[in-house]
């Protein structure tokens, strides 16, 4: 052995090489480092696992929130943005409305309340007295009340509806004391030049009838409708030229024996004062009829009264029919326009009216 612990080798001993041995190595396992390897692994796996379960928990509530969503339907801000307005539609007319059974002529309807004020009408059918579907209530809806004219009270015997063979609108009335309308104060300027017109059916007989109407508390300033007693039945055209309630200071325009007043059939009936020629006219259907000198026509403070008179201080001349397309102007319309309002209808006479009610 040498001195550093070899072997001695060849030539160790006596010149011959020594041999070196290796360090000796423990083979015992690092039970610390093991263990911490060990829980690094654990920690790993837990890691692993918890965010494996996180992703399952969101994909499950997305799922569920997504289910909801399906079985509810869009919210109710995307129904309220993307679903079509409805409008309700008329469908029919309304209760108490008279049939479409054009003879016996307009059946008993319900009376309407008064309501607010009045203003000129957009123009209507050429059609519309004759062949032309009833329009029925203006508002349209079952057991609605029965519509009302702007700026008019109504008797109790009164009512707006549909009439067979007429567009639009009528007052419907039975020639009875309480069926009538009243604007409750003047419409028409008698001291100046004025036209009124209205489409009517008459159902009467016999007997005077009154169209429109407007005097004062004894009497009227003028007068539109029907005359008759012994063989005269005519439609006319009346103005009183002073006060006092006389007869004598009375003024008519008559229908021509082809413009009799007939039953059973819509006619226009206008008349107009020309203050300045001093002159009334009666139309009718937009045909000429007469023509009358006047000297002037009585100032009243009543009110435009349909389907009624006031003569000799008490109510008279009760129509019995329907009235419509009623229309006031502040002027003497000539021939042309009076054709004009007779091709229409009796709606438009290509000037805006004064008032109007009952047009389609």
């Amino acid at each position: 052995m040498t001195a550093d612990g070899g072997i001695p080798g060849p030539g160790g001993f006596g010149g011959r090489p020594s041999y070196q041995l290796p360090p000796v190595t423990s083979t015992a396992p690092d039970w610390a480092a093991l263990a911490e390897a060990n829980e690094r692994e654990h920690r790993r796996r837990r890691l692993r696992l918890q965010i494996g379960a996180g992703a399952l928990g969101v994909a499950l509530i997305g799922g569920a929130v997504a289910t909801a969503v399906a079985l509810s339907g869009p919210s109710d801000n995307a129904r309220n943005t993307s679903a079509p307005a409805v409008t309700a539609q008329p469908d029919g007319p309304a209760s108490g409305a008279p049939s479409a059974d054009p003879s016996p002529g307009p059946s008993d309807p319900a009376s309407a309340p008064a309501s607010a004020s009045g203003s000129a009408q957009p123009s209507g059918s050429a059609s519309a007295r004759t062949g032309a579907k009833p329009t029925g209530s203006a508002t349209g809806k079952p057991n609605a009340p029965a519509p009302t004219l702007p700026g008019v009270t109504l008797g109790g015997g009164a009512a707006v509806g549909g009439t067979a063979g007429h567009t639009g609108p009528t007052l419907v009335l039975h020639g009875n004391t309480d069926g009538w309308a009243d604007s409750g104060s003047p419409v028409v300027d008698t001291s100046r030049s004025f036209t009124v017109s209205a489409v009517v059916r008459n159902n009467a007989p016999t007997g005077g009838r009154a169209v429109v109407t407007q005097g004062g508390d004894s009497y009227y300033s003028f007068y539109l409708g029907r005359d008759d007693w012994g063989t005269h039945n005519q439609w006319v055209f009346k103005v009183q030229t002073a006060a006092g309630a006389q007869d004598n200071t009375t003024y008519q325009a008559f229908s021509t024996a082809a413009g009799a007043a007939t039953t059973g059939r819509w006619t226009l009936l206008t008349g107009v004062y020309d203050a300045g020629a001093k002159k009334i006219t009666l139309y009718v259907d937009g045909v000429l009829q007469q023509t009358t000198a006047v000297q002037g026509v009585w100032q009243t403070t009543g009110g435009l009264q349909l389907g009624r008179v006031r003569y000799k201080n008490t109510w008279s001349d009760f129509w019995d029919g329907a009235i419509s397309d009623v229309q006031v102007w502040d002027q003497a319309l000539p021939a042309t326009a009076v054709a004009q309002l007779n091709g229409s209808g009796g709606t438009s006479a290509g000037t805006t009216a004064k008032r109007s009610w009952l047009l389609p």
